[in-house]
């Protein structure tokens, strides 16, 4: 009896745990999602003040040229680079003084009119009239100018400070008026102080002028040698630095010229060119190697023919 009870108890026990359903068991956490990697944009290179005197007087000129051109943001920061590398840098601190200053405070209200002549830059005048050539960008500033290099014979601007005595800029007309006839002649008119004789343009001048002619219609080569003509007189100053800014411009002329032929296979063209380069710049080490292989690149050539 006892072994029957213990059979119905095991197998009851048995029914029950068939009748309890298994655990189920939770879905395994999903994986995060992978964070999407944001590339931060290059930084700009960070350009190194300049290590000599000499180097700082070449940037603060270079930052002229880009005042000439309208580019006041570039040359703000090329000014600030010279003089983070040469404090006392004249022109630098010049540059960028006519950069932040107010144009009328610093020259004054009073004013007068003048026409610019034929091949006349904003720099002359502001040599003639301020006394310093590289006072062109205030003076720009002054008559709401952008880019002082477009400025072009017959416009009119203004010039801080009071009017000259007529005929000192420019001479008086002479009347050509006739009295009609059978009237009396008119008595005669006191004779005016006679104007100040223009001084003939020196070589120098004459230099300048043809330099900023040749300039302005594209002529760089012609430019470039009257400039260098010019350095020779009391216009130094201007004239080394137009022939400065232009010596840069024909060495980035000739040697895209340079590689434009080399990769047209015209290889005489290119040592030409790279010869021009070496002539404006004897330490650029790179067109002395972009020469070399267009000459060896030649030889080869002309061995397999």
């Amino acid at each position: 009896m006892l072994s029957k009870r213990l059979i119905l108890l095991c197998a009851s026990t048995t029914l029950l745990g068939a009748c309890v359903a298994p655990p189920v068991k939770p879905p395994p956490p999903s994986a995060p999602p992978e964070p999407v990697k944001v590339e931060a944009p290059a930084a700009p290179p960070v350009l190194q003040p300049p290590s000599t005197p000499q180097q700082a007087q070449k940037l603060a000129m270079a930052a002229a040229d880009l005042l000439e051109t309208g580019n006041e943001e570039q040359a703000k920061a090329e000014l600030q680079r010279v003089l983070a590398g040469d404090p006392s840098n004249k022109l630098a601190q010049n540059l960028l003084r006519q950069i932040t200053a107010d144009p009328v405070a610093l020259l004054g209200r009073e004013s007068f009119q003048y026409t610019v002549r034929a091949n006349e830059t904003l720099s002359r005048i502001a040599g003639r009239f301020l006394g310093d050539i590289y006072a062109f960008y205030i003076l720009a500033r002054y008559n709401d100018i952008k880019i002082p290099r477009q400025v072009s014979g017959g416009q009119v601007i203004r010039i801080p400070g009071k009017a000259p005595p007529p005929g000192t800029l420019d001479a008086e007309p002479r009347r050509t008026d006739k009295p009609a006839a059978g009237a009396p002649t008119p008595p005669a008119a006191p004779t005016p102080p006679a104007a100040p004789a223009v001084a003939e343009p020196s070589t120098w001048e004459k230099a300048l002028t043809s330099a900023d002619a040749a300039e302005k219609r594209g002529d760089l080569e012609r430019a470039y040698n009257d400039y260098r003509t010019a350095t020779g007189g009391e216009l130094s100053t201007e004239a080394l630095a137009k022939a400065e800014s232009l010596r840069r411009r024909l060495v980035q002329r000739y040697t895209v010229n340079a590689r434009s032929a080399f990769a047209k296979q015209d290889l005489d063209g290119a040592i030409r060119h790279w010869d021009r380069v070496l002539q404006l710049d004897p330490s650029n080490d790179t067109a002395r190697l972009e020469q070399q292989k267009a000459r060896a690149l030649k030889e080869k050539i002309k061995s397999l023919k």
